[in-house]
């Protein structure tokens, strides 16, 4: 347990689908104490294979939240609208006072940014680098600029990938902006460091949420094989011999966002399980 983060604020965007990372965080962040905001999108996309979460799912988090004895503010956020973003922000601030925490969680994309790259077009490539790229650095904006009015500090903590770091062939979209993220996120933590923000990020290695089953049962597909089967060939990869699991993720963020890591900032956490290792 971190004391120090009772009380505090933490945002989680794309934090309402269940089986998410999100969830995981938001109870973790819950679990410590914290007062938890959730965004989500909460409307589908055009491509109905491309998951998102409902409003619906972001209120059934908010009652287990708050079941853990916190305030949680669920909040409609399109990551890649610079008004909703903002509007998101003054929200937050209106419900609590402040923002302490920021955990940029959104990220993936859709059906068509996946698979080999020589089949990815112009659409596709944009929305998967949007996605990730832009709704991290809109809501890393937003929330830093409230953070240095509050003359506190704070914490941002973006969810980037493995696909930063190894080629991951029929995820090149994703590998792309994930390593964007970690570039971006050493940037931010210079930036922001006269500020006492800072900024780091995790990089989750092969973790079973729905989001992941999505993206390799397409790339199994691609690869003319079955989901499990895919499973089955990448498990051995992980000298831990496990698959991630989304509080495995959330331990890794609560010590960025916790006063222990006060004097970590701008690193690329690998969270693998050593599946990077080689």
């Amino acid at each position: 347990m971190y004391d120090d983060l009772k009380g505090k604020v933490a945002i989680i965007t794309g934090a309402g689908r269940p089986n998410g990372l999100g969830h995981g965080m938001s109870l973790r962040f819950a679990k410590e104490g914290c007062n938890v905001v959730i965004t989500e999108v909460a409307r589908p996309h055009v491509d109905p294979e491309y998951g998102r979460g409902s409003w619906e799912d972001a209120l059934e988090r908010k009652k287990e939240i708050e079941a853990l004895g916190v305030r949680c503010l669920p909040v409609k956020c399109d990551v890649l609208v610079e008004e909703e973003v903002q509007q998101m922000v003054n929200a937050v601030v209106k419900e609590f006072g402040g923002i302490d925490i920021l955990v940029n969680n959104v990220g993936g994309g859709p059906p068509s940014s996946g698979g080999p790259l020589i089949e990815v077009g112009a659409a596709g490539w944009d929305e998967g680098i949007a996605v990730n790229v832009k709704g991290t650095h809109l809501c890393s904006r937003a929330v830093a600029k409230q953070m240095i009015l509050q003359g506190k500090g704070g914490k941002i903590v973006n969810i980037a990938s493995q696909a930063a770091k190894r080629p991951c062939p029929g995820l090149g979209v994703y590998g792309a902006a994930k390593a964007a993220v970690c570039h971006y996120s050493k940037t931010l933590a210079v930036e922001l460091a006269p500020h006492r923000i800072n900024v780091n990020a995790v990089l989750p290695g092969t973790i079973e949420t729905d989001m992941l089953k999505e993206s390799f049962g397409k790339m199994a597909q691609d690869m003319g094989m079955t989901y499990d089967v895919l499973m089955q060939h990448t498990l051995p990869t992980i000298p831990l011999g496990r698959l991630q699991t989304r509080e495995d993720v959330a331990a890794s963020v609560i010590w960025l966002a916790s006063a222990e890591s006060d004097y970590i900032t701008g690193e690329t956490i690998l969270t693998t399980g050593g599946q990077t290792i080689f």
